[in-house]
């Protein structure tokens, strides 16, 4: 075991009820960079709330604050908030996933990545388990650690960093513990580490990568292979093509949602007055509308991580916090696709039986009619929280993996990465089993609506009397059909 005996920079750490957090995306000026307003805790400052957070091509601004990109070598997603690991500072960015991921990405960017490739390389002949930015609290030899440090988990021990401070520690602990987040907080568990001189809580970590950790922590760690320091020289990055995407079928969801289409129409329960202009094979054709809302967030991902180069930027295309956000977007588009053909269909009615619109009272679709499509769009797309969740978690381990992978010498044994794709694919052909499920539960809802809310309605529309001819209109009628006939009879004497 071994620490710097350095003063540990003081940061105030942020509870899980600090993170409950509004962020509002504010409007964009011709030429500006995006600007969020975030909460946000910068190392060794309380917390600020509402701060203007924007990030061009070389700097991240927070209010009055300028910090350079090129100074920041690590970013870590974490659930909720990211953490930006410095030389010279570390920022914590809590709002909403969308806004985050954003400026993750134009972080990563402009970030130093031959810092990166300084600080995993060394570390990677005891091979890299996982990162992750955490909040630390305890101490290591008697020394206090607390704060936001970025982590290094690997075979041998555990690295944590915070700017120029850095503490190690050796496998194996006498305690390992997993504390488990609250309810509705995946990625916020805390791993709990204990020796004789040492004691550590680790916060902010996945159920993932705490059970990987947990399995090493324990154990007496393997030897290191000492190597030929000429291989040092390169990354495996530099030497070797990258890993290739391999990516599971997205067959289920389809599939699903294909039979689905099909029961729905035959569930809803049609009356006579309505057919054939309503019958089975309008309600088809709805629902199949209906499906290929659903299907676009997969569909339209799925095409671009297909036409990926690596399993990398496979990953990233199919983002499941972007994706999570893609089909809630769908959830809600497909129940305002419902209103609108139910609207549609009252035109018809209205057009076919030359009433009046303005003065006929039409059945309009009311508020508990969007209060149960709306009910039903929640509990749907909350079912698909925990899917998602899982996916996101493996999907952060997987590129922790690759990026370890990348920065290692050549012959640097396998850090992982088969394993955790295998994980990572397996959660995702889980997900388009589930997202198909939870489809075919929402298209049994609106079939529902239609049978007892909309269908009643629409038969009320069609019995309502049609409107007479005036008189005007039918000496029109007649002016015409007289005209016709005598121009017909013309033309054959003629």
């Amino acid at each position: 075991m071994s620490t710097t005996k350095e003063r540990t920079r003081g940061t105030v750490l942020v509870s899980a009820n600090e993170l409950n957090i509004g962020a509002t995306r504010k409007a964009r000026k011709p030429g500006d960079s995006r600007e969020f307003s975030l909460d946000v805790l910068m190392e060794g400052s309380p917390v600020r709330r509402a701060a203007a957070v924007s990030c061009s091509g070389t700097h991240l601004r927070v209010d009055a604050d300028r910090i350079a990109l090129d100074t920041m070598f690590w970013v870590s997603r974490r659930a909720g908030l990211v953490l930006l690991f410095g030389r010279d500072r570390t920022v914590a960015l809590l709002g909403k996933s969308g806004d985050l991921e954003e400026l993750a990405r134009a972080v990563e960017r402009g970030s130093d990545r031959a810092a990166q490739r300084s600080l995993l390389q060394p570390l990677t002949r005891e091979v890299v388990v996982c990162t992750a930015g955490t909040a630390v609290s305890g101490t290591i030899g008697g020394v206090r650690v607390s704060g936001l440090h970025l982590a290094v988990f690997t075979q041998q021990g555990l690295h944590l960093f915070a700017g120029a401070h850095r503490h190690s520690i050796r496998w194996p602990m006498e305690c390992v513990r997993e504390i488990s987040p609250a309810p509705r907080e995946h990625g916020r568990g805390a791993l709990s580490l204990s020796s004789t001189d040492v004691s550590l809580t680790l916060r902010y970590l996945f159920p993932e990568e705490i059970h990987a950790v947990a399995r090493v922590a324990r154990a007496a760690p393997r030897p290191v292979e000492a190597t030929a320091s000429s291989l040092e020289m390169f990354a495996r990055a530099e030497v070797a093509p990258p890993p290739e995407p391999n990516l599971p079928e997205f067959a289920r969801s389809a599939e699903t949602l294909t039979q689905a289409c099909r029961d729905a129409a035959a569930r809803v329960r049609i009356d006579p007055v309505l057919t054939p202009r309503f019958g089975e094979t309008f309600f088809l054709r709805h629902f199949q509308d209906l499906g290929e809302v659903a299907l676009g967030p997969l569909l339209m991902r799925k095409s671009a991580a297909a036409g990926a180069g690596s399993l990398a930027r496979a990953v990233s295309a199919l983002d499941a916090e972007q994706l999570r956000q893609d089909a809630v977007a769908a959830f809600r588009a497909a129940s305002e696709h419902l209103f609108e053909v139910f609207r549609g269909a009252q035109e018809t009615l209205l057009v076919e039986k030359r009433l009046d619109r303005q003065g006929q009272r039409r059945p309009e679709a009311t508020i508990d009619d969007r209060s149960r499509i709306g009910s039903a769009v929640d509990q749907e797309t909350a079912s698909l929280d925990p899917v998602f969740a899982r996916v996101l978690a493996r999907q952060h381990l997987l590129l922790q993996r690759l990026h370890a992978r990348e920065h290692a010498p050549p012959d640097t044994e396998d850090t992982g990465v088969e394993e955790a794709a295998g994980e990572w694919r397996t959660e995702i052909a889980r997900l388009d089993r589930e997202y198909g499920n939870a489809w075919r539960r929402l298209l049994d809802e609106v079939a529902d609506v239609w049978s007892e809310r909309f269908i009643p309605k629409l038969v009320a529309l069609a019995a309502a009397p049609g409107r007479a001819l005036s008189e005007s209109g039918r000496l029109a009628i007649l002016a015409t059909v007289t005209f016709v006939v005598v121009a017909a009879l013309a033309w054959w004497l003629f």
